[in-house]
């Protein structure tokens, strides 16, 4: 574990260890051949250790983070063989991420298989095309808050496992199990209880609606909502009224109002 020696200093660009940091934020091919994706600041780190129970393959520190409480918190946790240090200008040139939060941590990939997503039923989130890695983030994070089992992405999202979802989902991605699915349509069509799309197009409100027991969320991207099979797999259009003068949420806003509605409803009648 952690002792209190001098750690190894990185102060070249051309590091191999700097190159990988580098292929694994900035590649989907690189993270998915590899297994690993790259976190970044100590929030993150300290989610993944607290939730996962799992080990960073290595840490990195910027030379300013080193000594700070938070971080030398951290490095408490780990074998210390496994903790380096980084000038802070090459530091600056993987992550904006500074100061007391100056760290980066290669961890693998814990995505979970499908099928085990589809029998554990509950209450679950499945996204359709969103490709902004800020929402899918947010909307990770919102679905890991409100107790979700699960959160499923279809073709055409962005990647859950890049390092600005991760930041976007602030732990949610080790709070929650995260599925990828070949076929949306399929998948739905095979889970238990019932799948609810929503949409601008609904038939009815959310706030009217049941969402206890076994039930799965479907959002699609904001420009173009879900696909015609994965609507066709629906039990039921839902919608958020919106009485002001605006078209429509963002789509992490509307996946807050639906995740934190289904969980009043489950406080309200438990």
């Amino acid at each position: 574990m952690y002792e209190n020696h001098a750690l190894k200093v990185i102060r070249s660009a051309d590091n191999p260890l700097v190159r990988r940091l580098l292929g694994l934020r900035d590649s989907t091919r690189e993270r998915r051949e590899e297994g690993r994706t790259l976190i970044e600041g100590a929030h993150l780190l300290e989610a993944f250790l607290d939730n996962t129970g799992q080990r960073p393959d290595i840490v990195v520190a910027s030379e300013s983070s080193v000594d700070v409480d938070e971080v030398t918190t951290l490095r408490t946790r780990l074998d210390a063989k496994l903790v380096v240090s980084m000038d802070d200008g090459v530091f600056a040139k993987i992550s904006p991420v500074s100061g007391r939060n100056g760290v980066l941590a290669i961890i693998p990939v814990l995505s979970a298989p499908l099928d085990a997503v589809i029998e554990a039923g509950g209450f679950q989130l499945w996204l359709d095309g969103v490709q902004d890695p800020g929402n899918v983030g947010s909307l990770i994070r919102t679905a890991a808050a409100a107790a979700a089992s699960a959160v499923v992405l279809g073709p055409g999202c962005a990647d859950p496992w890049s390092p600005k979802c991760l930041r976007g989902g602030m732990g949610g991605q080790f709070a929650t199990r995260i599925a990828a699915a070949d076929d949306l349509a399929a998948g739905l069509r095979a889970l238990r209880g019932r799948v609810l799309v929503a949409g601008s197009e609904f038939t009815a409100s959310v706030f009217a609606t049941d969402l206890t027991g076994d039930i799965t969320v479907v959002l699609g991207s904001e420009a173009d909502g879900v696909q015609p099979a994965v609507a066709a797999a629906a039990s039921a259009m839902i919608g958020i009224p919106m009485p002001g003068n605006v078209e429509s949420l963002n789509v992490g806003a509307a996946g807050a109002v639906i995740c934190f509605e289904r969980l009043r409803q489950v406080l309200t009648r438990g």
